[in-house]
């Protein structure tokens, strides 16, 4: 008759998964509200208050870099608006183009 020897490592106790995730400031906005129409006008104003939004939000950070990775081209992300995300992006370019030549 064969025994083998299971050996089983022991990590402790495992507590539950209680340590809630940050939520998303925007999880309970209108979605309209951060997809202004135009940049003039009224729209300054409702990018503003998404911003608002954004200002509060404890994902702030992760959510400008999803948008810069996934493209994102319409729309407040991040606390930044379309314009100011384009901005950024050239800039972002501008830089990595010099280091190159440099």
């Amino acid at each position: 008759m064969n025994r083998s020897i299971v050996r089983i490592t022991y990590y402790g106790a495992v507590a539950p998964a209680t340590v809630e995730r940050p939520r998303p400031a925007c999880r309970d906005e209108d979605p309209d509200l951060f997809f202004p129409i135009g940049d003039t006008g009224p729209a300054l104003l409702q990018i503003e208050e998404a911003k608002a939004v954004c200002r509060r939000c404890p994902l702030i950070e992760s959510c400008l870099q999803g948008a810069l990775e996934r493209g994102e081209d319409a729309g407040v992300w991040g606390g930044l608006s379309e314009k100011e995300r384009r901005s950024l992006k050239r800039r972002a370019a501008r830089k990595h183009a010099a280091a190159a030549s440099a």
